[in-house]
């Protein structure tokens, strides 16, 4: 699986492919069942035959998506053309190439697809490059994200503890809008859950971004940003 990352908002050298990206729920066939991401399984996918086995699932929103691929106990099918292939990519999902695209022409056409209802844009590069013994050679992809965000200025509610890697200290902030857990790093994790207490009065405001708001209010994506002491 090739995982993107955000496109930093800059101008880009060669050649990129651009797609859409849709607001849907990534699917992965491991051989015997399709999973997400994170290793748990999705229900009501069509049995895998031949094709892509990294898809994005779009049944007409996001809500409807992940209601159907987690109905474990009352089917509601996901049908073959509602799966998109990203690699090898859907060509439904093609929109031009560009050649040192600029951060403008990019941002245009974000703009473009999200008026059109789509979450905005993925970007793909392949070079070609050999190896360290020089005698053959690989292929290595580049993808990157390009989707609007938002920020909001909330209070902080709650803390949740920290598990794994972050036993020991803050391992998310609750706020009226949802749960922040990332964005933060180890010593802010760690300062958060040093002052707990005093912290989670309602007192304490925090600056959070997030790709855009679900239908009843709360974050979609969200990561910290800052504190805000001035609000």
């Amino acid at each position: 699986m090739i995982k993107a990352k955000n496109w930093s908002g800059k101008d880009l050298k060669g050649v990129w492919q651009v797609t859409i990206k849709i607001d849907g729920v990534r699917a992965l066939w491991n051989g015997t069942e399709w999973i997400s991401r994170r290793g748990t399984p999705l229900y009501n996918l069509p049995r895998y035959s031949s094709g892509p086995v990294d898809c994005e699932v779009y049944c007409g929103g996001f809500k409807e998506t992940i209601e159907r691929v987690r109905a474990s106990t009352k089917p509601r099918p996901v049908h073959k053309h509602q799966m998109y292939g990203l690699h090898p990519l859907d060509g439904r999902l093609k929109l031009k190439v560009l050649k040192d695209p600029t951060a403008a022409e990019i941002t245009s056409l974000m703009n473009s697809v999200i008026e059109k209802g789509y979450e905005g844009l993925v970007l793909r590069q392949e070079v070609v490059l050999p190896t360290e013994s020089g005698l053959n050679y690989f292929t290595e992809h580049t993808w990157l994200k390009v989707k609007p965000t938002e920020t909001y200025d909330v209070p902080v509610t709650d803390m949740l503890a920290g598990t794994g890697k972050h036993e020991g200290r803050m391992g998310a902030l609750m706020t009226p809008m949802g749960k922040v857990g990332t964005g933060f790093t180890d010593a802010e994790r760690e300062e958060w859950w040093k002052h707990r207490f005093e912290r989670t009065k309602g007192d304490t405001i925090i600056e959070v971004e997030c790709m855009k708001l679900t239908d009843d209010g709360k974050f979609r994506h969200p990561r910290f940003v800052r504190t805000r002491p001035d609000k």
